[in-house]
């Protein structure tokens, strides 16, 4: 197989893998066992664990080396809490007031609100083909959440708040940890982010626990543990090897795709013609961020 197309199949299921753990969390919520708190805790324990363990297997005691480093490791437990874990937290929780299609298009907001930020931190125009997704996204948002009828909302408020907060948290996850990968490797620092988050919410399972989990629901969070987090960021990070980050950001639009499939068809959730024709337009904002153009001017400072 050609590098190129086994990248495109690397980055295809890791994110066809963060889908479907999307609407295996739907599934869960079906029960009123299954609580955010106590589903994102034990990911983040079981997915750390399984990611300190890679990490231990390829670097050695090189996966503590951010432990010399104490800058580093508070900038890490920063990213850890509103990164990681916040991103986590609110996605389920959206899932959890919505379904998995209208969770995983509205995190794809994320990259909107960094071009935003960046805007304002650099006083620096964005480039015409940002400007032109920020207005795709808007647009996209508008009709995903009226389902077409701008007289009235088609997701409650709730799902909207938590996805707009789902959203800038995925935005955190995304701009934060660059300097930490390229200096200390992607696995170990998400491997000691997750296990941190499920430090932190810890003492949440002795207030909201979890009883009466039946092995159908553990095997659901075991799916989403393996499956939707271990294997999807290993083989989505993997994928840059042999693909350009661009590529690898346009083939994402395949996490919603997949975890629109499987809720429609499995569980039947309401996400039709026009929130798909919003969530089209909220991927092709992202999308188009990866086409080249040169950057405009910058932004006169208000006296």
């Amino acid at each position: 197989m050609k590098d190129k197309h086994l990248g495109i199949l690397l980055a295809i299921t890791g994110a066809a893998l963060w889908g479907t753990s999307g609407t295996a969390a739907e599934m869960l919520y079906q029960s009123p066992n299954i609580n955010t708190f106590w589903l994102v805790d034990v990911r983040s324990w079981l997915a750390g664990a399984s990611l300190l363990l890679i990490s231990l297997v390829h670097k050695g005691k090189g996966t503590f080396a951010i432990f010399k480093n104490h800058r580093d490791l508070l900038y890490a437990a920063l990213f850890s809490m509103l990164g990681i874990t916040g991103a986590q937290f609110t996605y389920f929780y959206t899932v959890a007031a919505s379904n998995a299609p209208t969770a995983t298009v509205l995190v794809f907001l994320a990259p909107v609100l960094i071009i935003c930020f960046m805007a304002a931190k650099t006083r620096q125009m964005p480039r015409r083909i940002d400007l032109i997704a920020v207005l795709l996204a808007v647009v996209g948002t508008v009709v995903l959440v009226t389902n077409g009828n701008f007289s009235h909302l088609a997701v409650t408020p709730k799902t909207l708040v938590w996805g707009f907060f789902s959203a800038l948290t995925q935005a955190l996850a995304i701009a934060m940890p660059a300097k930490l990968f390229k200096k200390y490797g992607t696995i170990t620092i998400l491997a000691w982010g997750m296990l941190l988050g499920g430090i932190i919410l810890s003492p949440a399972l002795a207030v909201m626990p979890a009883t009466g989990v039946t092995v159908k629901e553990w095997s659901l969070v075991i799916y989403i543990v393996i499956a939707g987090t271990v294997f999807a960021y290993s083989l989505y990070l993997s994928s840059v090897m042999y693909i350009s980050a661009g590529l690898v950001s346009m083939l994402e639009a395949f996490e919603p795709l997949v975890a629109t499939i499987l809720s429609v068809t499995l569980l039947g959730s309401d996400f039709g013609i026009m929130k798909m024709a919003g969530g089209v337009l909220i991927i092709l904002a992202t999308c188009l961020q990866v086409v080249p153009s040169p950057r405009r001017g910058k932004l006169q400072r208000k006296l």
